[in-house]
């Protein structure tokens, strides 16, 4: 199951799940998402169909909202503390979890087996031991990355499409890992340092199953969707194609060129999204990142001219930016907006969540700026004049967008 939200949200498909559940061809399975369905549908599934072992997934430990942040951790001890009266074995994984195994575990006792990492390997080889009698000796495993060459393809039918599709759209993964090591991010550490592809082929039957379904929509959840270059544009182009019939959007970097938008357009993209972090160079060099600041305006205006809608996603608070660097950022979301259309161009304001194993936690640990750790949240906080801005902006926003 997928560990709920707690809180009303757009729903998002489990897409790991789908991953895990597409190996264990050889067990009986089934899904919950109680952020759709409510904890009670937990209990209800432990008493209808007395599994042998309930895998639940914690994909995401707080909104990394500041200066209000939710948690979702209350909800997902609600849902452990369901399972004290199952008899059977309970597993807990995803990438929230992967980030802090130790502490997780440690909090949680009732947590047989803990999976860190990837669980394509680990998973069928833990219920195999399970159903042989026999847990295996350490009760955090240390998971392999997998052969995203010879992985079995997800399963999209473990959950009902049609109820994620008003939220993020569903989830196309096309490669793991990320190689451009962002000051913030975790994607080195979840999926390693380099792109790790996966068979153009496999991602186009990914799409098909979807479409089969009857599916209308879907998002490429990859870090940087046009990197490497060279598998971005063979993908696209295969996706020109032959068009999957459904609208699709992903996350790009600014290296993405006229013709790559223009063929992303034509294979049924509607929405791209940029996440520069920083306005200024000093502020993109301090959070790792390769963008430049020069040509994000002509490549959301590029994205604009092929008819898709854009996103635009900025943090406050980055080292080496100020006062002056959230103005510059208010005014390109003016700009935007009023120059390239209000309801196609969307521009997000936020702050750097700092989690552990980033590179920006080994810093801050190093200079001691950390005692507690960093499963607390921890934030890039803005200051003075620049804080006062933001959590009025915030209030503005949040108080528009309440659902």
């Amino acid at each position: 199951m997928q560990s709920p939200t707690g809180r009303r949200e757009q729903p998002v498909f489990p897409l790991g799940l789908a991953f895990l559940a597409g190996q264990l061809d050889r067990f009986d399975v089934s899904a919950v998402d109680p952020s759709l369905d409510g904890t009670e549908s937990v209990v209800r599934a432990l008493e209808s169909r007395r599994p042998d072992a309930v895998a639940v997934s914690l994909r995401n430990i707080d909104d990394s909202s500041w200066p209000r942040t939710w948690s979702y951790l209350d909800p997902f001890e609600e849902i452990i503390s369901c399972l004290y009266g199952f008899p059977g074995t309970v597993i807990v994984g995803g990438p929230g979890f992967s980030i802090y195994a130790r502490e997780i575990m440690a909090r949680h006792p009732r947590i047989d087996i803990g999976i860190a990492g990837e669980g394509e390997e680990a998973l069928p080889e833990v219920l195999s031991r399970i159903a042989a009698g026999s847990l295996p000796e350490s009760a955090l495993i240390e998971a392999p990355r997998a052969d995203l060459a010879s992985i079995s393809p997800p399963r999209y039918d473990i959950l009902d499409l049609k109820r994620y599709e008003k939220g993020f759209g569903i989830g196309v993964q096309s490669r793991r890992g990320c190689a451009f090591g962002c000051a913030y991010c975790t994607y080195s550490f979840l999926g390693g340092s380099s792109f790790r592809m996966r068979p153009i082929r496999a991602v186009l039957g990914d799409i098909r199953a979807i479409s089969g379904i009857a599916a209308g929509s879907f998002q490429f959840v990859d870090s940087v969707f046009n990197a490497p270059a060279g598998y971005f544009r063979e993908l696209v182009r295969a996706l020109a194609d032959d068009p999957p019939g459904m609208s699709w959007g992903a996350w790009l970097d600014t290296s993405v060129t006229d013709e790559d938008l223009a063929v992303m357009a034509a294979a049924g993209a509607v929405k791209v999204d940029f996440s520069p972090d920083a306005i200024t160079k000093k502020g993109m060099r301090s959070l790792g990142k390769r963008d430049d600041p020069g040509a994000l305006w002509s490549r959301v205006r590029a994205a604009r001219r092929s008819g898709l809608s854009v996103g635009v996603n900025f943090f406050v608070g980055n080292p080496g930016e100020g006062l002056s660097a959230l103005l510059l950022k208010v005014a390109f979301m003016l700009r935007a907006r009023l120059l390239l259309g209000w309801s196609r161009t969307f521009v997000n304001i936020g702050t750097v969540r700092v989690y552990a194993h980033s590179h920006l936690a080994s810093e801050m640990e190093a200079a001691g700026q950390a005692p507690g750790g960093f499963l607390p949240p921890v934030f890039l906080e803005p200051k003075g004049l620049s804080a006062y801005l933001f959590r009025s902006y915030r209030r503005l926003r949040d108080g528009r967008h309440e659902p």
